[in-house]
């Protein structure tokens, strides 16, 4: 059971006289007990104004240093007297006066006569107020004692963790396993320190030196400093977040954006909170380090669910607009994405480039329409990108006269083609690009030399671009150069295992909803549809992979090979059947094996995937284990199989 106990706590005169190294100016009459760590320099007082309410004027130490005593000097000595009469009258326990302050005589009688002491510092002003903050925030800082939480520091960040004491515990341990330190299990000592963050502290360790650290679970001790060694653990912590850990519940809403903060007040402190639920196939361990990381990138100002959340609010009211202004409603390529692709020189038409697109792949050499010969652009609907080289020119220039080309030019130049491109080399000649002017047409420059590189290169982009695409839903990694996409019901953990496979060095390609392109090649493409690299984890909300882990973690896009259903295990028979390949699901016309993986307590889901893939790749290098071990077995004598159980 989780408990907080907050502790009061003082601290003797003496002992402040002591540590500052301070001189009495009055006699000390008693040893008074201090338990307020509040410092105020005092200013509208000694200007005649004092709001009696404020705690300062009650309960705080006093401040004075030379320009409140000049100021208190060349006052009036009625108007003086009167202050000062008013300004020791309250309940203030002690002053402290800087080493260059005047105090004058008078002002001690006050002091006397109020029963308040008056002290000297060594330092001035600001160098007082620093060294007296510093150590009453230290001797009367806020604390409390913190039972059943246990506290970590996870990525740099230290995170208390709350809830299920078995989860917990088991938790901790992987934790630490995975080279994050433990500071303290229970009785946590917290404090607040002068900037308003709480501490952490090891309750026995900051009693006892050489004290080792121990994990309670089920009433016995688990000695951290023996299993783990020293670097996993430290005395003490900030706490940045606190983790709630519960199992998991059907009927509960757990966030999945992560756009809303909740927070925990410790000591007055908000604390930010998240809570986590537990079931089986959860890697809770990988998913409470991204936590830690997401919420240090908070810290610095990056903020994934709020990006992701005003990024797709743009893509919704785009996808609306379309909707709702049908006449606007085109298809194709954007002709400026292909000049932006390619870097393409535009010659001519730069002011049409926004109304045209590409609908076809195929790129065309105009050698028989030059001629005459537009048979074909009739019948076959040739209106796609047009290649020119130095022979088309060569043609038009000397194998036909001036009035054909004119004739041939007009009529060609009629077909509104969406772009002609000139290769590198070639100049185009005055002719032809008053026609092309004429006829409101984009002529560009590419910066290749040949026409037959154009038409290769352009061709593949377009034929990709136009391939027939399907979105599925899931995510989508890349492990061991295989393309593996992890399917299964909402909340089976097919999110939480990809990022315990991203852990593990594997890459994420697209979470959630997965478009899927063949290529020319005949191969299944994957990609993300819209925003890329970010993925939902409940309890967490969105993350950024590529921000938490780097480029290193995730890929543009990745051929499919292979599809994993994650399933429940419902029974025993389940938890032990094999992977079954002979299962097969169909991709824009592409057959790919399909396997079923069954979660279970005690399974670790994203090492069942890595074995599914490298299985999958022995068998693509010829080799099959299940038709290795069923001749193995054919080859036992009965005797054998007896002994050996196998029937």
């Amino acid at each position: 059971m989780n408990t907080m106990k907050k502790s009061i706590k003082s601290v003797f005169l003496s002992e402040i006289i002591e540590k500052l190294n301070l001189t009495p100016l009055n006699k000390i009459e008693e040893d008074i007990e201090i338990f307020n760590s509040g410092i105020y320099r005092v200013g509208y007082e000694f200007a005649g104004f004092f709001q009696c309410e404020l705690d300062e004027l009650h309960n705080c130490i006093h401040i004075i240093g030379k320009k409140e005593s000049l100021y208190l000097r060349k006052l009036p000595l009625d108007i003086r007297e009167a202050t000062l009469k008013k300004y020791f009258s309250y309940p203030f326990p002690l002053i402290i006066a800087s080493c260059d302050s005047g105090i004058s005589d008078e002002f001690l009688y006050y002091a006397k006569k109020n029963r308040k002491v008056v002290l000297k510092s060594n330092l001035k002003t600001v160098e007082t107020i620093r060294e007296l903050k510093f150590y009453l925030s230290k001797i009367l800082g806020e604390e409390l004692i913190m039972d059943g939480y246990v506290l970590l520091e996870i990525e740099g960040v230290g995170v208390l963790l709350t809830g299920d004491n078995d989860i917990k515990v088991g938790v901790t341990v992987e934790l630490l396993e995975r080279g994050h330190k433990l500071i303290s299990d229970n009785n946590i000592l917290v404090r607040k320190d002068d900037m308003n963050n709480l501490i952490g502290f090891n309750m026995l360790n900051n009693v006892l030196e050489k004290v080792d650290f121990f994990l309670e679970s089920n009433g016995k001790k688990i000695d951290i400093t023996n299993h783990f060694g020293i670097k996993s653990t430290r005395t003490n912590k900030r706490i940045d977040m606190i983790i709630e850990l519960e199992r998991w519940q059907e009927d509960k809403f757990y966030d999945r954006l992560g756009l809303d903060e909740y927070y925990e007040k410790i000591l007055d402190v908000n604390t930010p909170k998240i809570t986590l639920p537990v079931k089986k196939g959860r890697n809770l361990a990988v998913i409470i380090e991204s936590g830690a990381m997401n919420r240090r990138l908070k810290k610095m100002g990056v903020n994934s669910a709020q990006y992701f959340w005003t990024e797709s609010k743009k893509l919704i009211q785009e996808n609306k607009m379309k909707r709702d202004d049908k006449s606007k409603e085109v298809t194709g390529l954007p002709l400026r994405k292909l000049i932006n692709k390619f870097d393409l020189k535009v010659i001519v038409g730069e002011e049409y480039i926004d109304e045209k697109r590409i609908k076809i792949s195929n790129i065309h050499k105009p050698s028989l329409a030059l001629s005459g010969y537009f048979d074909m652009y009739e019948e076959e609907g040739y209106d796609g990108i047009q290649i020119f080289s130095e022979v088309e020119f060569n043609f038009l220039e000397n194998k036909i006269n001036q009035n054909e080309r004119e004739r041939n030019l007009r009529r060609y130049l009629s077909y509104d083609f969406p772009l002609i491109i000139v290769t590198s080399e070639v100049q185009v000649p005055e002719y032809f690009i008053k026609k092309v002017k004429e006829f409101n047409l984009v002529l560009a420059r590419t910066n290749l030399k040949r026409s037959a590189q154009v038409v290769a290169i352009y061709n593949s982009y377009l034929e990709y671009k136009f391939a027939p695409s399907i979105s599925m839903h899931g995510v989508f990694v890349e492990l061991h150069g295989f393309g593996v996409l992890l399917t299964g019901k909402s909340g089976i953990g097919k999110s939480e295992t990809a990022l315990e496979l991203i852990h593990r060095g594997h890459r994420l390609v697209a979470d959630d909803v997965v478009k899927f392109t063949k290529d020319p090649a005949g191969d299944i493409i994957g990609k993300a549809d819209k925003l890329p690299y970010f993925m939902e984890v409940r309890g967490l909300g969105i993350i950024d992979v590529k921000t938490l882990y780097g480029l290193g973690a995730v890929r543009i896009d990745k051929r499919l090979d292979i599809i994993i259903e994650l399933q429940e295990s419902l029974t025993n028979e389940e938890y032990l059947t094999e992977m079954e390949f002979s299962k097969k699901i169909d991709v824009i016309g592409v057959s790919f094996d399909k396997v079923l993986l069954y979660i279970s307590s005690g399974r670790n889901a994203a090492a069942m995937v890595e074995i599914a893939v490298m299985n999958l790749m022995a068998k693509k290098l010829g080799y099959d284990s299940e038709k290795a071990y069923k001749e193995g077995i054919s080859r036992l004598s009965v005797e054998d199989k007896e002994r050996l159980g196998i029937h």
